[in-house]
C-alpha cells in the first residue's frame, strides 16, 4: 500500500463484506500518506460500531496514530478500544481495551479484527434470545 487512498479502499471493502447493514463513514485525506476516518456502523440487532482512525502509511504499512473502536449495545458501551495515554500502568501502554468499567492491556486491533469480536459479540447474544422465544408444545 503506497497512500492513504489505497487505505481507504481497503477500508471500504472490509466494511461492505462485514455485516454492518448501515454505514455512515467521513473519510478524510491529509496528504499522500496520512488521513482520517470516522464512522458508525450499524448492524441487524441495533447495536453499533463508533469508531475514528487518524492514519498513516509508512513502508507499505498503515499505522493507526490514535484510534478508537467502541461497540454499543442497547445503549451500553460494550468495549471499547483506544490508545488514548491515559493507562501508563497497563502492559502494551498505549494500547488498552474497556469492558464495561473495567480496562484491560490489549495489542492495537485491526478494524476487521473489531468487526469478527462484533460478529461473534451478536451471534452469542442472540442465542439466549431465540431460545427464549421458542414456546413449548402443549398437547392437545
Amino acid at each position: 500500500m503506497r497512500s492513504i487512498l489505497q487505505y481507504f479502499d481497503r477500508i471500504s471493502d472490509i466494511i461492505e463484506y462485514s455485516e454492518a447493514e448501515l454505514a455512515e463513514i467521513e473519510f478524510e485525506q491529509i496528504d499522500s500518506i496520512s488521513g482520517m476516518i470516522d464512522g458508525v456502523l450499524y448492524f441487524h440487532d441495533h447495536s453499533r460500531l463508533e469508531f475514528t482512525e487518524i492514519v498513516t502509511i509508512q513502508k507499505s504499512y498503515a499505522h493507526n496514530r490514535l484510534y478508537r473502536y467502541q461497540y454499543i449495545q442497547a445503549e451500553e458501551a460494550i468495549f471499547r478500544y483506544d490508545n488514548a495515554p491515559h493507562h501508563p500502568d497497563l502492559v502494551n501502554f498505549p494500547h488498552h481495551k474497556h469492558i464495561g468499567r473495567k480496562k484491560v492491556s490489549s495489542t492495537e486491533p485491526t478494524l476487521a479484527q473489531v468487526l469478527d469480536e462484533i460478529s461473534k459479540w451478536i451471534k452469542d447474544s442472540a442465542f439466549p434470545l431465540k431460545k427464549a422465544r421458542k414456546q413449548p408444545r402443549t398437547g392437545k
